[in-house]
């Protein structure tokens, strides 16, 4: 299964169609600041072509009523926590956020918010396992000398995963 997670396209739905185009998903996670209408962009990637799952982060007025906070899920034995970042304060460390994701047993946990993409395993809480923290950057508005960003999630049924930061041109 191929992953796209993409973060912060501030209304650049362009360059999100123009990552799903190269890459060609089996399901995309937006983690907020899309700054579109929701269901514009899921007609165009979203059912029954890819499963799509979008986070509301703290820019997304627009299409306040129909984005979640957070998502949590399972695949192949993982257990995902998705959210924008702001509420977790990940701009100043993500202590917080990897305590909400152990609090929901997730061993996954995937943000944006930042716009400066990260990739990390973080020890738990009180001595729990590793928590993988990704961050795929900002895929239209990059920071800290970053270029435009997303990643690929290749998820195995088997659970074994891979991720890759892809810049977008």
């Amino acid at each position: 299964m191929k992953i796209l997670l993409v973060s912060d396209s501030h209304g650049r739905s362009d360059l999100l169609y123009k990552a799903y185009d190269l890459e060609k998903p089996d399901m995309v996670i937006h983690l907020g600041d899309l700054e579109d209408l929701k269901a514009d962009v899921e007609k165009r990637l979203g059912s029954p072509k890819t499963p799509c799952v979008f986070i509301k982060g703290n820019c997304d007025y627009r299409s306040q009523g129909d984005l979640r906070n957070q998502s949590v899920f399972s695949l192949h034995g993982h257990r995902f926590y998705c959210t924008h970042g702001h509420l977790e304060h990940v701009n100043y460390g993500l202590d917080r956020l990897v305590y909400y994701a152990e609090d929901q047993r997730c061993d996954i946990a995937i943000y944006g918010h930042t716009h400066v993409p990260y990739d990390g395993f973080i020890d738990g809480s009180f001595g729990g396992p590793k928590v993988h923290v990704l961050n795929p950057g900002s895929i239209a508005l990059p920071r800290g000398g970053s270029s435009r960003s997303y990643m690929i999630m290749n998820l195995k049924d088997s659970g074994a995963y891979d991720v890759e930061l892809k810049l977008l041109q």
